[in-house]
């Protein structure tokens, strides 16, 4: 599967900048999700994305609740999350956003419910982002990095997920400690860097 973005939910926006930092990624963009209660950055590649984000205190709206979004924003299930693009043969629930124009919904694997599991969804856009709005994600993160090579998610229960969330491409998960392990492409493509996020420091 095409991976559009992969996000994780961190403590707070401090704490989101400083893990870009240490990655040396450059904030592309920043948005709030009104009725989600969340607020994220995000740093883009030409391909993909990595989204950080967190319960900024507005009110988190029954629909959010209810597919566990506020309980992973609280720190009850996995921080993880990973979006694709296109179909895909999966089983889904339409989950209509709040932040969202009323009539568009997301679909969110049902397995996503289980909040031990990371959160799996279909992107909106459906567009890389060397493809998008210009006055928004820019150079991306040009002319440092190009594209995402690899990542890895370790995280308690890898042996739990279904296989469909192994078919994303470029991914690998991995039972251990929560972390993601990337590693990133020049533009020329000739030589990698690779980051690693602990949510244990």
């Amino acid at each position: 599967m095409e991976l559009d973005h992969i996000f994780l939910f961190v403590k707070d926006e401090a704490t989101a900048r400083d893990m870009m930092e240490h990655a040396g990624l450059r904030v592309n963009y920043s948005r709030t999700h009104p009725g989600q209660g969340t607020r994220n950055l995000c740093a883009c590649l030409d391909d993909m994305y990595f989204e950080l984000l967190w319960l900024d205190g507005s009110p988190v709206a029954d629909a959010s609740e209810a597919i566990g979004l506020g309980k992973r924003g609280r720190g009850d299930g996995s921080p993880f999350g990973l979006t694709w693009r296109g179909g895909a043969d999966i089983d889904c629930i339409d989950y209509a956003a709040p932040f969202l124009p009323p009539g568009i919904t997301i679909p969110v694997a049902k397995a996503s419910l289980d909040k031990s599991l990371p959160f799996a969804s279909q992107s909106p856009r459906g567009i890389p982002p060397v493809h998008g709005d210009k006055s928004l994600v820019g150079q991306r993160q040009r002319p440092t990095f190009g594209s995402l090579k690899d990542v890895t998610i370790a995280l308690p229960f890898a042996s739990k997920l279904p296989a469909f969330m192994r078919r994303f491409e470029r991914t690998h998960f991995v039972t251990g400690k929560p972390s993601i392990d990337a590693s990133l492409s020049v533009p020329s493509g000739s030589t990698t860097r690779r980051f690693t996020w602990s949510l244990d420091g």
